[in-house]
């Protein structure tokens, strides 16, 4: 086992981890794990750790920032990730960068149960986009539960589906309850998961009775769903191969569920055109829809993305509770003649704005408004390119005026830097090329 001090990463060579040529030989585990054995919290089970949380705990370990705990990593071999700019993007996503980093990991620690972190093990089975929430959430009953002890972040609370706690019936917290900000995973996950990243202050509060929310049947399938998910470790519990969408569908069909376009489409709350597109072998579903289909007709999540090698027996129908219907995300309907109307109003107005600003204005995308108004929005791109040709040329007769103001031209950097402007800014050079020629003035070294 390595010395209770935290190792320093800092160090160069083999001092860096206190392995000598003294204590090579005579210790075989620091020869091995080469990090701290610091083992992971729940694998296997439905609050397991994320695998930013276990990266965290080992920085602080080691007494290091995360920073440099992930360079050390990635040097220890081929490089995993060419660019890293801090830190590599989300170690939990289903890539093959994620499931290589985390299995060199599990080498330089000595824990098998790393490799078993985080979604890297659906590598092929489903895409990666939808699966994880932009900023942090946390359970403040669990986060005080944890004191005294190891706090860290279960990755469940991590997924984008995931609102609140399955324990303890309380709705998941997104924003500090003193500084009212919110913090980035990359951010913040979590050297100190009871801890806002930006005043420090404690996120781990006791909640009352009052605090459990009344969750929705949707909610509690999606829960459940996601609980299994998070708790299979690694590819072995799940089938040889991800089916396709058809396949999925076949089997729904032979075991009597429902199928047909419109059946679908109302049952998981989604468009045809994106069911069709699916069926044709345009794309793969994602985890988002596989979850939505799972909740849909009551089937576990886990059968849907692993297909045994028994082939068309695979699906079997083991309810884990009662179908949802989800709600229909139905895209709000246009009216082109009032907005017609709106843009006409815009361009006879005296300000002029950018196009994604008078889009957001009309509750549009600019893409959406340069395709079905193209005469109307290089109109308006005309006029607001016209108001910072303006806007320019009075800045330069401003920066104009104020070189003439003064008494003496010794060059252009020390005009520059005597009004408190960058030499090089474009609006500068051309003031300064206006009126270099003044005859009043000595320009000295004519810079």
């Amino acid at each position: 086992m390595p010395n209770s001090r935290p190792t320093d990463l800092r160090q160069s060579g083999s001092e860096r981890f206190g392995v000598t040529t003294q204590n090579v030989v005579a210790d075989v585990a620091i020869r091995r794990a080469v990090l701290f054995p610091i083992a992971p919290v729940g694998v296997g089970t439905g609050m397991v750790e994320s695998t930013e949380s276990y990266v965290g705990r080992l920085a602080q370990a080691h007494g290091v920032g995360r920073t440099t705990l992930h360079r050390f990593i990635n040097e220890r071999g081929p490089a995993i990730y060419r660019e890293l700019r801090g830190q590599p993007p989300r170690l939990d996503a289903p890539t093959l960068q994620a499931a290589a980093y985390m299995r060199r990991l599990a080498e330089l620690t000595g824990q098998a149960g790393a490799a078993d972190l985080g979604l890297s093990w659906l590598v092929g089975r489903t895409r990666a986009q939808h699966v994880f929430k932009a900023t942090r959430a946390w359970c403040p009953d669990c986060l005080f539960q944890m004191r005294g002890g190891d706090s860290y972040v279960p990755l469940i609370w991590s997924l984008a589906g995931a609102s609140c706690c399955l324990q303890h019936r309380r709705q998941l917290v997104d924003r500090c309850p003193h500084c009212g900000r919110a913090s980035s995973y990359q951010r913040s996950a979590a050297i100190h998961a009871d801890k806002c990243a930006s005043c420090d202050g404690n996120l781990a509060t006791a909640g009352g009775p009052g605090d459990e929310v009344n969750m929705s049947p949707i909610e509690m399938a999606v829960l459940e769903q996601l609980r299994m998910l998070v708790s299979t470790v690694a590819s072995r519990k799940c089938g040889v191969r991800m089916p396709t969408f058809g396949e999925i569908v076949k089997a729904l069909h032979r075991l009597g569920h429902p199928v047909g376009p419109r059946e679908m489409s109302r049952r998981m709350g989604v468009s045809k055109g994106t069911l069709s597109s699916l069926l044709r072998g345009r794309g793969e579903p994602g985890i988002d829809l596989l979850v939505r289909m799972s909740t849909a007709y009551a089937l576990p999540l886990l059968d849907l993305i692993g297909m045994n090698s028994n082939g068309e027996c695979w699906l079997k129908e083991r309810a884990l509770s009662e179908p949802v219907v989800w709600l229909t995300r139905e895209k709000p309907r246009i009216d082109w003649v009032s907005t017609q109307r709106k843009l006409d109003l815009e361009l006879s107005s005296e300000t002029a704005r950018p196009v994604a600003q008078v889009a957001a204005k009309l509750n549009l995308d600019a893409r959406h408004l340069a395709v079905r108004q193209p005469d109307r929005a290089a109109a308006v791109l005309r006029k607001y390119q016209a108001r910072l040709g303006r806007d320019q040329a009075q800045a330069i007769e401003n920066l104009g005026a104020q070189i003439v103001a003064l008494k003496e031209w010794p060059s252009q950097r020390a005009v520059a830097r005597q009004m408190g402007v960058p030499r090089n800014a474009r609006r500068f050079e051309l003031a300064w090329r206006s009126q270099r020629d003044v005859g009043a003035r000595t320009i000295g070294g004519g810079e």
